[in-house]
């Protein structure tokens, strides 16, 4: 029952698909260094975040540090679009009610299903199912850096994907990380549409994913369409297999989501606020290391 249901939610996304444009911050902004005073026992785990100091959190699954979005980044737009909607959320009114939508979702459904999966599933064994379903998406890893030039990342995708599956048992472990050095080299559509400047887009709540921006929910459209789950096997067996992908990734999740919605004032600013934050600081990093790397060619 637990699968018929989740298969129905999690297809839901695929029915969003929509394009938009934002700004990148200016290259000549000067860059500002937050400094914040330690925290108090009285300070909230949104307050601390929010003052860009880090907290811990004590789960099922023992204490989980979690880091704020920024930490040094340069003055840009995010002072004023981001604390109150502005140009990052012209789509407020839908992400709203997504975002109630969701947390129904993941309160009544999800949470349960994890609780469960956490009991029945031991963690080694958990954790070679995450390693099997990462395994399985590095030829479509493989692709998105070839389209977006980065050969090497490429490279380590393809020895990876040949190690682990061999070797590593269909990927249920990681010996291409642990005896030959390759590291994890993901990449979404949606890093290959930024490698190609296309820029985010306004911000969006997606079904079930939660936090996105119009960009990486064209990503998760065509995922959905490309994903090497599909060529492993068919409908609707696809479904379940990405259904039990996403309780995996949700389990790891579930506590920190619930602390942290249950100690914001308003749950929805405080996660958009994060995404939009992380998001600024990713693109002004991004673009100040591919400045760098045009005057070292030059």
């Amino acid at each position: 029952m637990h699968y018929k249901v989740l298969t129905l939610v999690f297809s839901g996304w695929m029915l969003t698909a929509v394009t938009g444009c934002a700004q990148l911050p200016d290259k000549q902004a000067t860059e500002q260094t937050l400094t914040f005073d330690k925290p108090t026992q009285s300070m909230s785990a949104q307050e601390a975040m929010s003052n860009g100091q880090s907290i811990k959190i004590s789960t099922s699954q023992g204490e989980i540090n979690v880091e704020p979005a920024v930490v040094s980044m340069a003055q840009t737009s995010l002072n004023s679009g981001a604390a109150t909607g502005g140009e990052d959320d012209p789509w407020e009114g839908f992400n709203r009610a997504m975002f109630s939508f969701n947390h129904g979702a993941y309160k009544y459904v999800l949470t349960p299903v994890t609780k469960g999966y956490r009991t029945v599933v031991p963690d080694p064994a958990r954790q070679s199912v995450g390693r099997f379903f990462d395994n399985l998406r590095e030829p479509l890893n493989l692709l998105n850096h070839v389209f977006a030039g980065e050969i090497n990342h490429a490279g380590s995708n393809l020895g990876r994907f040949l190690i682990n599956t061999t070797v590593g048992v269909l990927g249920l472990f990681d010996p291409a990380t642990s005896l030959f050095g390759l590291d994890k080299q993901p990449q979404t559509i949606g890093d290959t549409l930024a490698a190609w400047g296309v820029e985010p887009g306004p911000y969006l709540v997606l079904p079930i994913l939660g936090q996105s921006d119009a960009r990486n929910g064209v990503s998760v459209l065509a995922e959905g369409f490309v994903h090497p789950v599909n060529h492993v096997t068919h409908a609707p067996h696809n479904y379940q297999l990405r259904a039990v992908d996403g309780v995996d990734d949700f389990s790891r999740l579930s506590d920190t989501y619930h602390t942290l919605y249950n100690e914001a004032d308003d749950p929805y600013i405080f996660f958009r606020n994060q995404y939009l934050q992380a998001q600024k600081r990713d693109m002004w990093f991004g673009k100040q290391t591919s400045d760098e790397q045009s005057e070292n060619e030059n």
